[in-house]
């Protein structure tokens, strides 16, 4: 289940900060829409950043806080979710289609 869990915060990461190649929310949003989140709180995360109409990283991320705060979820460490990562655009599909297929 740990690498479940880690799984599903690479995943939020890309959904908020996307690929050194650009935004990837919107084809993992599609891939992980029927996902069964293993934290309540990371299927809260999934929603909030599903329900901003933007994929575009640095509005995202500036929008998150507050639309968790309106979700009833103020004091979410949001900021783990909004590092960098390496992933390729390639990598973040194979991550989302393991997490379905697990």
């Amino acid at each position: 289940m740990a690498t479940d869990l880690h799984a599903e915060r690479i995943a939020l990461r890309l959904l908020c900060v996307g690929t050194p190649q650009g935004p990837v929310k919107d084809v993992l949003v599609p891939l992980l829409h029927g996902y069964h989140w293993q934290r309540p709180l990371h299927q809260v995360i999934f929603s909030a950043i599903v329900s901003i109409p933007t994929d575009d990283p640095e509005i995202l991320r500036q929008l998150l806080p507050a639309k968790l705060t309106r979700m009833g979820f103020p004091d979410v460490e949001w900021e783990e979710i909004s590092l960098p990562t390496s992933l390729s655009r390639e990598e973040a599909l194979a991550l989302a289609r393991q997490m379905v297929g697990a």
